[in-house]
């Protein structure tokens, strides 16, 4: 029920359990990764530990205070979360004050702030003033998937853990034990989530990746084999597609798998392939921002002819 849940990140739950051990608890920790990493269970399971009343090892899952965190309902436990598109300095005031007062249950009081780079720069400095002069057992745990966003003033006063990518095996080990999937679609699955333990889940438990991967090997081929001035067409439908990313994801897996197969012969053709994933990128990347998509895919599909 301990920290054992999180598979892999050893070295980050070797220095939380020793933290836990020693008494030595700082005032405020970020736990960063990208979304599905696991940084929010890990931070869910220290503040269980810290106000855990087991003799043995923390958090057990079982007493009344592991009870209470689980279930989100424990006197000491704050959770911030973004208003709209940011964390206002409003909400950091309205919460400055109590957080200087305790229950009596537990020994800390602890306060999420989720997607804390999100804070606006008033709100940020309202945080950075508390954590300068932080009461008594207040411990602030931050969670963020784009750490650089933050103030690097609050960085520098968290115990920063960044969360890693797990192995191939990891993940492999994670959809074994949960899932049936074929060879086929369990490759797809493991490339696209790229140590993702929380993405590999999601798109397993989705399913239909090895017939999602034959439809973009089939796209691929229109493209660079089928009639040329059905690419314009072809670009329009494909920009009208909901799941547009998921579409750019498996092309550039196409591609990958493509240009390392070539990667020995250093030929023209690597140099293509490498260019037309570098070009797959960017345009996921540009259409992550305002612009038309249509005629996005239109340069993209282009290039992947071979015409520009």
């Amino acid at each position: 029920m301990g920290f054992e849940q999180v598979i892999g990140q050893d070295l980050i739950k070797k220095t939380l359990q020793r933290t836990l051990q020693q008494g030595q608890v700082a005032h405020a920790y970020l736990f960063s990764g990208a979304p599905g990493s696991g940084k929010k269970m890990l931070a869910q399971l220290f503040a269980q530990a810290l106000n855990c009343t087991s003799l043995t090892e923390a958090p057990c899952g079982f007493c009344l205070s592991c009870r209470k965190t689980t279930s989100g309902n424990h006197p000491n436990l704050v959770h911030l979360v973004p208003q709209g598109a940011a964390l206002k300095i409003e909400q950091v005031r309205d919460i400055r004050e109590s957080l200087h007062y305790r229950t009596g249950e537990g020994r800390f009081k602890v306060c999420f702030i989720h997607e804390a780079d999100r804070l606006t720069l008033p709100a940020a400095n309202s945080l950075l003033k508390i954590l300068e002069e932080p009461p008594g057992e207040l411990v602030f745990i931050l969670l963020s998937s784009r750490p650089w966003a933050l103030l690097a003033t609050v960085v520098s006063r968290c115990v920063h853990f960044s969360l890693k990518p797990l192995s191939a095996d990891a993940i492999k080990g994670i959809l074994q034990e949960r899932f049936t999937l074929s060879p086929g679609e369990q490759e797809v699955v493991l490339e696209m989530a790229a140590g993702n333990p929380g993405q590999a889940v999601e798109m397993a438990t989705r399913g239909g990746w090895t017939e999602k991967y034959q439809q973009v090997q089939d796209l691929v081929k229109e493209i660079e084999q089928g009639p040329g001035r059905q690419l314009f067409s072809l670009a329009e439908e494909v920009s009208k597609r909901e799941n547009l990313d998921e579409t750019l994801d498996l092309l550039f897996m196409h591609y990958r798998e493509r240009w390392l197969q070539c990667l020995p012969a250093r030929g023209r053709e690597t140099s293509r392939l490498e260019n037309t994933c570098h070009a797959v990128l960017q345009t996921k990347e540009e259409l992550g921002g305002n612009v038309n998509r249509r005629l996005a895919l239109e340069t993209l599909f282009l290039m992947m002819r071979g015409v520009v």
